[in-house]
């Protein structure tokens, strides 16, 4: 009977162990994502796209200042910024979403 007990209590211990090992799982996977999320709170612009810079002067401006752009793209539908994809003078790869009127980077994709 007291071997029963000791059983019980080294299965009580190991699913212990599991909860905390799932509840640290848990909080690594929020911090990850939260480091994923967005500097971007969604829009840019108010002005008409006939006040919009092009595609072509929003990448000229970004090569300007050291990008190596690789596209430049309007936002989904509703979207009032474009999206600036390219690598920065580090060669890291960055996505910037840029106000299409003065090419003012209102946030970063990463953080």
């Amino acid at each position: 009977m007291a071997r029963t007990h000791l059983n019980l209590a080294f299965k009580g211990n190991i699913m212990n162990a599991l909860h905390i090992k799932l509840l640290a799982v848990a909080a690594l996977s929020t911090l990850s994502f939260s480091a994923l999320a967005s500097t971007y709170d969604g829009s840019c612009t108010s002005e008409p796209k006939s006040k919009w810079m092009t595609t072509k002067d929003m990448q000229a401006k970004f090569e300007k200042q050291g990008y190596n752009v690789g596209r430049v793209k309007a936002g989904k539908a509703g979207n009032s910024c474009y999206e600036v994809y390219a690598k920065d003078k580090n060669g890291k790869k960055v996505e910037l979403f840029v106000n299409p009127v003065d090419g003012a980077v209102v946030g970063e994709a990463g953080k």
